[in-house]
């Protein structure tokens, strides 16, 4: 039950993030003043700025290419090498 509770959590620290990123909503009301109908528009712009969303997108990225780099290395850089195939020409035959 504790593990679904930290998961639970963690969806809804996501939502949250991912909802302060969204684009501007725009939203239009009918307003009824006598016989006239007035509609109104109301714009909201994101909680982040532009240039916040941006920056941790990019420290992301480099956190993502740093551990795909160190998976990597560990991986296929320093793993043993076995079995390694020389290469040695063929030997000529002389028919003469």
């Amino acid at each position: 039950m504790q593990i679904f509770k930290r998961k639970a959590f963690y969806f809804a620290l996501l939502i949250v993030l991912l909802s302060m990123c969204l684009d501007e909503t725009e939203a239009r009301r009918k307003i009824l003043r006598g016989r006239r109908t007035v509609t109104r528009t109301y714009k909201r712009g994101t909680i982040i700025p532009a240039w916040a969303i941006i920056t941790v997108i990019g420290i992301a990225y480099l956190i993502v290419g740093g551990l795909t780099y160190l998976v990597l290395r560990k991986t296929v850089l320093q793993a043993p090498i076995e079995n390694v195939n020389s290469y040695t020409p063929a030997m000529m035959q002389d028919d003469s």
